[in-house]
């Protein structure tokens, strides 16, 4: 994704009990990705890892970037699809099968989607924006009522 990010939401979809991950940029294009049960396992437990990498949940959601968004309503503003004008990966949207990471030198995450064959979508996520998706992501497998890990025993330690 090359224009800045402008919002993430997750839905769950019952009849193929798969979750729609879309992101949207400040230029209209939106991505769509599908993330079946097994890939969100292994998103969630990466970004688990990531997070507790740069000091954990209480530091990575404290931290003053993600206080602003948060008061900003970051979690709670609705999807808004009206500024979309293109779909890089189509309308319906790929099915993630890869997952791709490495740390940038400013040190966020950039993390490709991807799926077998052909585009996917690499975000660059600082701690505040790995901190949202980690969200969104617990709330899609809450919507599926998928039993899965979603907190790493690191991040939810208390000393």
């Amino acid at each position: 994704m090359t224009d800045q990010l402008h919002q993430m939401n997750i839905a769950h979809d019952p009849k193929e009990d798969r979750l729609l991950l879309r992101i949207s940029s400040d230029g209209g294009d939106e991505y769509r990705v599908w993330l079946t049960r097994r890939y969100t396992s292994l998103l969630i437990g990466l970004i688990n890892k990531e997070i507790d990498s740069r000091g954990g949940v209480p530091s990575v959601a404290g931290s003053e970037e993600t206080t602003t968004m948060l008061k900003n309503g970051a979690l709670e503003k609705k999807y808004d699809h009206e500024k979309v004008k293109h779909y890089p990966l189509g309308e319906s949207g790929v099915l993630a099968f890869r997952i791709n990471t490495r740390n940038t030198q400013d040190g966020n995450l950039m993390l490709e989607l991807l799926p077998e064959q052909g585009k996917g979508i690499t975000l660059n996520l600082n701690k505040s924006l790995l901190y949202m998706l980690h969200n969104i992501l617990t709330q899609g497998i809450t919507q599926a009522n998928w039993a899965l890990q979603t907190e790493s025993a690191v991040s939810t330690k208390v000393h």
